[in-house]
This record gives structure tokens, sequence and C-alpha cells, in this order.
């Protein structure tokens, strides 16, 4: 019984998610539409003498910049429920292709870069000279690991603090692979030791988190772990509290 109601929440959740993701995204991209055309309207009306016209402009633009912006949220959401309903359900498959990690990483950097400068961090890329270009792998599921573990380092990192990711190639692969270590570090709030023991289960935030008003869903580190196991890789997670976190993926 336990195991149908289990199966039953996740084929649930799986369905919900899926009604509720094509909406999402059309106000997503209509609110887009409508934040061009306020603005296009705005530099239409720049020279004209209507303070109060352009004062309304402003907070609707404003309005929907919020709107964007919660909707790109709970769309995260919505994707994080599916990826871990694909999991779960053991549907979530990984497709190897050929891939140019280089390219991978400098749009992870271009992605963030600008996170970070919103937050005066400091933010550093360094790959090892002897990364290649050429790799088969998932790529999709490569830069969801990646832009996870980066995405929470600045956001749990407070202003003025770092950010580095390396990557490098290391010995010891079997024949015809290739053995990488993507390390993320920050000079963030850390987490307590205890926490860590339990950070690649769903759902689960350590109360510092919450408290402080930042957002997230507790399944990104769930998600994060199942990518790596199915691509034969190993997840380490070392933190302090109020010195940082160091997460280093194989």
């Amino acid at each position: 019984m336990a195991e149908k109601a289990n199966e039953a929440k996740t084929d649930f959740l799986s369905r919900m998610s899926h009604d509720i993701r094509t909406p999402m995204n059309v106000i997503v991209g209509m609110a887009s539409v409508a934040r061009f055309v306020l603005q296009s309207e705005v530099k239409g009306t720049a020279n004209l003498q209507c303070d109060e016209k352009t004062g309304n402009y402003a907070k609707l633009l404003n309005c929907l910049e919020k709107i964007e912006m919660s909707s790109a949220f709970l769309l995260s959401l919505i994707n994080d429920i599916l990826d871990m309903s694909k999991i779960e359900s053991g549907k979530m498959k990984i497709a190897n292709r050929e891939m140019n990690l280089k390219d991978a990483i400098r749009n992870i950097k271009v992605m963030i870069e600008a996170q970070a400068e919103e937050r005066r961090q400091t933010f550093l890329v360094s790959v090892a000279p002897e990364v290649g270009e050429f790799y088969y792998c998932d790529s999709l599921r490569l830069n969801q690991v990646l832009l996870n573990l980066v995405g929470n380092a600045v956001r749990f990192t407070e202003k003025g603090g770092k950010v580095v990711i390396t990557v490098a190639e290391k010995p010891g692969a079997v024949a015809g692979s290739a053995n990488f270590e993507f390390c993320v570090e920050d000079t963030g709030i850390g987490m307590s030791q205890e926490f860590v023991k339990h950070i690649f289960e769903p759902f689960e935030r350590e109360n510092t988190t919450t408290l402080s008003g930042i957002a997230g869903t507790g399944l990104g580190m769930a998600i994060t772990k199942n990518i790596v196991d199915m691509m034969n890789g190993a997840i380490e997670v070392k933190s302090k509290k109020g010195e940082g976190t160091k997460i280093t993926v194989t």
C-alpha cells in the first residue's frame, strides 16, 4: 500500500507539473513581450512633457519585471519536481553526445557572471591546460549539475565574497574515458556538519537559509546527486559555517 501510494504521488506530481508548465511558459513569454512593448512606448514618449504618464510606465515596468522574476522561479520549481519524478520513476536517462567542454564552461561563466557582478562578488573560472575540447557526454545534464552548484555558491555568498570554479582532468581513467574534477568553492555562509549529512535528501534546507529568505526548493542537490551517480561520478561536500563551502564533483 505504501509503495502504491508513493507511485501515485510521483505520477500525480509529474502530470500536475506538466500541466502547470505550459501556462507558466505562456506567462513568462507574455510578460517578456509586454515589457518589451512598454519599454518601446517609454522611449517614444521620452521627449514629451508628461511626467504622470512616464511615471505610470515606470511602475508597470517594475511590476512586469517582478512577474518575470517570480514566474522564472516558479518554472524552475516545476522543472525540479518533474526531474525528481523522472528520477523516482527511473525515466531519467543519460544521452551521451559529442560536446565541446570548453564552450560549456564558457557558457556557464557568461550566465553566472552577471549575478556575481550584481552582488559585487569576485567570480573566477580556471580550466587546467590538459583539458581538451571535444568529449562524449550528456551536456544538458552536466550543465544542470554545474549551474546548480555555481548558482548555489553565488546565492549563499554575501556581497563582496568570492566564488571560484576549477576544472581539471585527473589520471586513472579507463581506456576510452576521461576522468574530470569540477570544483566549486565559495566564501559564503557555509553549512553545519549535521546538515551536510542530509544535503542530498529531497526537500532538505538548513534553517539559516529559510530564515534568511533565500529562495529554494530543497530539490537541487538531490537531483544533482542522482545525475552525478548516473554519470558514474562522485560528489563530495566540505563546508564550515561562516567560512564557506567547497563541492567537488568527479
